[in-house]
């Protein structure tokens, strides 16, 4: 942090250079005594998935006993923030129990707890966070959440406050919903591709109402990454645990995996693939992030494996991670190295920079044809291309 290294996401390096060059962000391994010496403490760290679908809480149960430990003998009103994604009760029923317990004091007497929800996107996730939509409060009590609200006090957004649980599920329902919006265009977008029809145009027209709005009505090869996938899974196991029937949201998942190897089924009507080599372009699930975690290239490349092509894979950010996952593929410098001698090409993830392939790459293909999981503004001879929910 203090070297103001981190992942790849946009406007963030130069952010963290700043900052750390002023001095007003300090790093520590020392959680004991940043807790001491501070107002606040978020809890932001991971809850993986368990092959269950259940969240694993192991890692935000070790940071509130560490966390714990410096209020020990810290007067003052302390307040704990959980911004884990964490299913409803979580704060409630663990975090709370593990505060009072290792700290010896009474969770919205001596100090306050709050639910604080992110909804960041990756490629975008600074922006989302300087200009949020809304700010969600979950309190423990209306002490916790004043503190709480006085840090986003210079923010232009318009702030909730609810109770804990009901915190905890505005961020499972507000992924899921979206990711459910995903597998619906795709699945309307797969009968277009039947008839003929642009499933943007048929988006365009549905978000022109003002209650569906167009956001997350672009067809493609289905949703990835860290976040849909787990937190869509996490809440149907704890619905199902609460003996709550889960169908829809069983069948966007359902349709998700399908839609992810739609590609190759694409590509199979036109060319036998095996012995073929299909140049991959795309790898990270969206644009703007070398995150490859549950992204449609995985379940492609693994498709085209399986039935024996050549993969040359190519994507601006994501190749070293892809690398570590698939190492015996072959990795381009460009897509238009990618490309050349290829059988066909395969756009996964709309970068940008694949706009401006051209028809002379394409003529150095040995043969011809793009299948377009995102739609692209590139000019193509139409009989060069094809998309996987439009013509």
């Amino acid at each position: 942090m203090e070297k103001a290294l981190n992942p790849y996401e946009e406007d963030l390096p130069e952010l963290l250079e700043k900052v750390v060059s002023e001095g007003s962000l300090e790093a520590t391994t020392d959680t004991e005594t940043a807790v001491r010496e501070s107002d606040i403490t978020f809890l932001a760290v991971g809850t993986p998935m368990k092959e269950d679908g259940s969240i694993n809480l192991d890692y935000i149960k070790q940071a509130a006993e560490d966390a714990a430990e410096g209020i020990k003998d810290k007067e003052g009103f302390h307040v704990f923030v959980v911004k884990s994604t964490v299913v409803p009760t979580t704060t409630e029923e663990e975090i709370i129990p593990i505060l009072e317990e290792v700290s010896a004091k009474k969770a919205g007497e001596e100090f306050g707890v709050c639910m604080n929800p992110e909804f960041l996107r990756e490629g975008t996730a600074l922006n989302d966070f300087l200009e949020p939509d809304r700010i969600v409060i979950g309190e423990l009590d209306e002490r916790s959440g004043d503190v709480l609200e006085k840090v986003y006090c210079d923010f232009d957004a318009p702030i909730m406050r609810t109770s804990l649980k009901a915190a905890e599920l505005i961020k499972y329902a507000s992924n899921s919903l979206l990711a459910t919006k995903i597998s619906f265009i795709n699945e309307i977008g797969n009968l277009c591709k039947e008839l003929g029809i642009d499933v943007y145009e048929v988006a365009d027209g549905v978000g022109m109402d003002s209650r569906l709005k167009r956001d997350f009505l672009n067809s493609g090869p289905g949703w990835g990454g860290s976040c849909f996938p787990k937190d869509v899974r996490a809440l149907i196991k704890f619905m199902g645990d609460k003996e709550v029937d889960t169908d829809v949201l069983q069948s966007a998942v359902k349709q998700n995996q399908k839609q992810k190897t739609r590609l190759v089924e694409i590509l199979e009507d036109r060319t036998d693939i095996e012995g073929k080599t299909v140049a991959v372009l795309g790898l990270s699930f969206k644009p703007g992030t070398d995150d490859i975690r549950n992204s449609p290239a995985i379940d492609i490349i693994s498709e085209l494996k399986e039935k024996g092509a050549k993969v040359k894979a190519y994507d601006p950010e994501a190749m070293d991670n892809m690398e570590e996952k698939y190492p015996d593929i072959e990795y381009s410098e460009s897509a238009a190295s990618a490309l050349q001698g290829a059988d066909a090409g395969l756009i996964v993830t709309h970068w940008e920079e694949f706009n401006d392939i051209t028809m002379e790459e394409i003529r150095k293909m040995k043969n011809p044809v793009i299948i377009e999981g995102r739609k692209m503004e590139y000019e193509i001879l139409e009989e060069h291309r094809e998309g996987i929910t439009w013509p």
